[in-house]
């Protein structure tokens, strides 16, 4: 049931529609670049519509372009948007009617839904076992008043555990079991619930992670199952909850028993102990993360073997008729590969809880007995399904609703729980400065673009890091986060190593001295720097009006350089592939640190680059920074000439062009690395040193001479210099070229076998 769900077999597009995705008219600033995007969004988001409702904001804060966010980044998947809280499904309703009806083909903005957990009404429903492994009933459900888990706060979403666990804990036989929190479970109950088939994990599906899903994980999230091991209650996963009923065998009649009684039973003490409710929309019934999931929520399913049908030139066919989806038994995205297959209800609004798990019923009684005649060597022509289905029957009672009618839920809890995040596992700079104290001294605050401390701490809560190697676990969305968050920002800084006061720069080559080093384990250098331009937020909170805005700026400014820097501006949307694999390229973002923090949104969007003719300069724009100035070669001097040179007149061009640069005095260049303010300057060497690479005081002697190692683009090793603030860029660049000299020396060492037991230690007590 997982968020876009499946497609059903010969129902490409969630419906079939023929309608192409809608391009920008290129005067709406922002309009979200959809061309080649094949979701449902894409093909309802007119730009009058994005116009109409960009700037609107639910109770809770969330916008269209939030709950766009997973569809902007992933053109392939199907819905393409999920939704913040209950109120966004009616605040930007005149787009999602048009997702909803797309994606539930035939129910209209005018329809009601129904809803009917009567599980007497059911006829059969015990599936013969030689052919039905097992059946399960699921669906999810979302507490009032709370932000949906793509934009709920860390409160909310321990508020959210909390109710569930109060009502969960009371709840009598067969229901009731134990709860398994994902934070503190041991690893004995870990592996248990692997082996049951119970363990939800974080999601690493790009969708589900742009969206904001996977956010503070593991947090408030966990498993509830009964002493019997078959009614669960997921926490905090892509809803509030997900409830689910499964059993061994085909008596999927008996799991939806069980299935009604105990969700029921759930809701009946939330209400009852905390006046609590889930939400539910007459329109479109409960109200759930992603449109695609609406109505019921329900998916009724049962793992089936059926090799012969499944090679049937009409399978797929036969399944559309009967409205049932199918998916490889090890989840949403795998297929079977023995012929064992899991089916399930395509449809969620519209229809009753009966009906769906009636349909599946009937359906697959039919595949059964269709299965048993191919066994025989005998035809199924005259018992394949029309499309009416396996067996028609005369559908639920409803009437059309005025939609003026639909109650628009706007109320808004006030979460109990602190959202002060939990860091005590973490290994990042973050966790060693704030302070719960501290947090709620600045969570209140807000700049004048809205950028908030939680925005610039979230790639911190969301990336754990690791001892000895302590990422910086804190990004800033745009200028006045510097000033305003100073009483975090300043001792990030300081322990990442910038020496914040009177901000110095030299890019005077001739202070150099000697760069030689050792070519036989040294290869090509690059020396970049940052530039973000003033009025602008920064990349992890930019919007896309802003970023198209600088790419203009940065374009033009790079355009106007001459001599040997001239060259031609590309965007990323329109460059060959071997442009893009080009040395001097930067390659699509998927650091975590920076994917949690937002840097990578609408990617490629308002992406590219300027380079030379010699392709040994350029001027990459809304990478990382609004600009990232480039030189790169064989020789460090050369290179140094070269982008010194490039910088001197890039940053002229954006001053002659009326823009100012993000700079001050004390901190120098900003952007939203604190580890890289000051010159911002990365000097890097690829290295062929598989001695120190591998050495067990790799990090140490790193640390020592202030250097840090990556991978490179082509996989190899990468030194570069750790600080950028404090000191010149020729300081930097010196800085670089003592400590590879160092380490060219520890790997020769090693290499010969004399030991380098002194050189390593000079390299970490940075004695060199």
């Amino acid at each position: 049931m997982g968020c876009g769900g499946s497609t059903a077999a010969g129902d490409p597009k969630s419906g079939g529609s023929s309608k192409g995705a809608y391009k920008s008219d290129g005067k709406i600033d922002g309009y979200p670049n959809l061309e080649g995007h094949t979701h449902i969004l894409s093909r309802n988001l007119t730009p009058a519509l994005y116009n109409k409702l960009k700037d609107l904001k639910t109770n809770s804060g969330c916008t269209l372009d939030y709950c766009m966010r997973g569809g902007m980044n992933n053109p392939n998947f199907s819905v393409g948007v999920t939704m913040g809280d209950e109120e966004s499904y009616t605040l930007f309703g005149d787009v999602l009617f048009g997702v909803i009806e797309e994606r539930h083909v035939g129910f209209k903005r005018t329809d009601i839904h129904k809803r009917d957990l009567d599980f007497s009404k059911l006829e059969g429903g015990d599936l013969d076992p030689n052919y039905v492994l097992s059946s399960r009933v699921r669906t999810g459900r979302n507490i009032r008043g709370y932000s949906l888990p793509p934009f709920c706060t860390r409160g909310e979403r321990r508020d959210v555990k909390n109710i569930l666990l109060d009502a969960l804990s009371n709840l009598e036989a067969p229901f009731k079991g134990t709860f398994y929190s994902l934070e503190t479970m041991t690893p004995e109950d870990q592996q248990q619930l692997i082996d049951d088939h119970f363990l939800f994990e974080k999601p690493t599906d790009t969708f589900m992670t742009d969206t904001g899903m996977a956010r503070d994980w593991p947090d408030a999230r966990g498993i509830y199952h009964n002493d019997d091991k078959n009614f669960l209650v997921w926490i905090n996963e892509e809803d509030h909850s997900r409830i689910i009923s499964m059993q061994k065998g085909g008596n999927i009649k008996q799991v939806f028993e069980r299935f009604c009684a105990g969700i029921n039973q759930v809701e009946k003490l939330m209400a009852e102990q905390g006046g609590n409710e889930f939400m539910f929309n007459e329109h479109i019934g409960y109200v759930l993360t992603c449109p695609s999931n609406l109505g019921t929520g329900l998916r009724g399913g049962v793992h089936v073997k059926i090799p012969k049908l499944s090679e049937h030139p009409k399978f797929d066919e036969i399944l559309k008729n009967c409205r049932l989806q199918k998916r490889g038994t090890g989840g949403e995205t795998t297929t079977s590969t023995d012929g064992t297959f899991d089916i399930s209800n395509w449809d969620r609004v519209g229809k009753t809880e009966v009906e769906l798990v009636q349909l599946v019923i009937d359906g697959v009684e039919l595949l059964i007995k269709m299965e048993k005649r191919l066994e025989k060597g005998e035809s199924i022509d005259d018992i394949l399904p029309g499309p009416d289905g396996a067996c028609p029957r005369p559908k639920a009672p409803g009437k059309a609703l005025d939609i003026k009618a639909i109650h628009d839920y706007k109320w808004r809890a006030t979460p109990k729980a602190s959202n002060f995040p939990k860091l005590h596992k973490h290994h990042n700079l973050l966790a060693k400065v704030l302070t719960e104290k501290l947090y709620n001294d600045l969570k209140g605050k807000e700049t004048k673009s809205g950028v908030t401390l939680d925005d610039c701490i979230q790639t911190g809560v969301d990336n754990l890091g690791e001892a000895g190697a302590e990422p910086v676990g804190v990004s800033a969305g745009d200028e006045e986060c510097f000033s305003m968050l100073s009483a975090l920002f300043d001792p990030v800084i300081a322990a990442a190593g910038g020496k914040a006061g009177s901000h110095v720069s030299s890019l005077d080559g001739s202070k150099l001295g000697s760069t030689d080093l050792d070519k036989d384990l040294v290869g090509d250098c690059q020396i970049s720097a940052g530039r973000n331009i003033r009025g602008f937020r920064l990349s992890p909170s930019i919007d896309r009006a802003e970023r198209r805005n600088v790419e203009k700026i940065v374009s033009d400014a790079a355009a106007s350089l001459d001599g040997s820097l001239k060259g031609k501006y590309q965007s990323l949307k329109n460059m060959s592939d071997a442009d893009k694999n080009r040395p001097i390229m930067f390659q699509k973002i998927s650091c975590p640190h920076l994917l949690s923090a937002g840097v990578r949104r609408d990617w490629p969007d308002a992406r590219g680059a300027f380079t030379n003719d010699g392709s040994d300069f350029a001027v990459w724009a809304n990478e990382v920074d609004h600009a990232r100035v480039v030189a790169r070669g064989q020789s460090l001097s050369a290179v140094f000439a070269k982008f010194s040179e490039g910088l001197t007149k890039f940053d002229a061009a954006v001053k002659k062009a009326g823009k100012e640069l993000m700079c001050t005095d004390r901190l120098g260049n900003l952007g939203p690395r604190l580890d890289c303010l000051g010159t911002s300057l990365q000097a890097s060497v690829s290295v062929k040193m598989p001695k120190v690479c591998s050495h067990a005081k790799v990090k140490e002697i790193l640390a020592g001479l202030q250097l840090r190692k990556e991978v490179g683009k082509d996989g190899g090793e990468v030194i570069s210099n750790k600080c950028t603030l404090g000191s010149t860029e020729v300081d930097q660049v010196k800085c670089l070229v003592s400590g590879v000299q160092h380490l060219c020396k520890i790997e020769k060492a090693l290499a010969s076998g004399k030991g380098a037991d002194d050189l390593i230690s000079q390299a970490v007590s940075g004695k060199v």
